[in-house]
């Protein structure tokens, strides 16, 4: 008994796995702005993108910056 199998795997789009935009930050705003206009556009290479800059985008931990007390 012979089966096919398709060469390439459907697309499987799950939002729940989409970075998410930290609260407050300009950037992240920005890029969930263009995200949603890029996914009304049927962008979907735009949306990943945009989901890219959103999750490789650097914040800074409350800890950061700040002086460690040695007592």
């Amino acid at each position: 008994m012979t089966t096919t199998q398709a060469a390439t795997a459907p697309a499987v789009r799950h939002p729940a796995l989409e970075p998410v935009p930290v609260e407050g930050c300009r950037i992240c705003a920005a890029a969930s702005n263009g995200r949603e206009g890029a996914r009304g556009r049927a962008d979907f290479v735009g949306v990943r993108k945009y989901g890219d800059m959103i999750g490789q985008h650097p914040h800074r931990r409350t800890t950061d910056g700040k002086p460690v007390r040695p007592w």
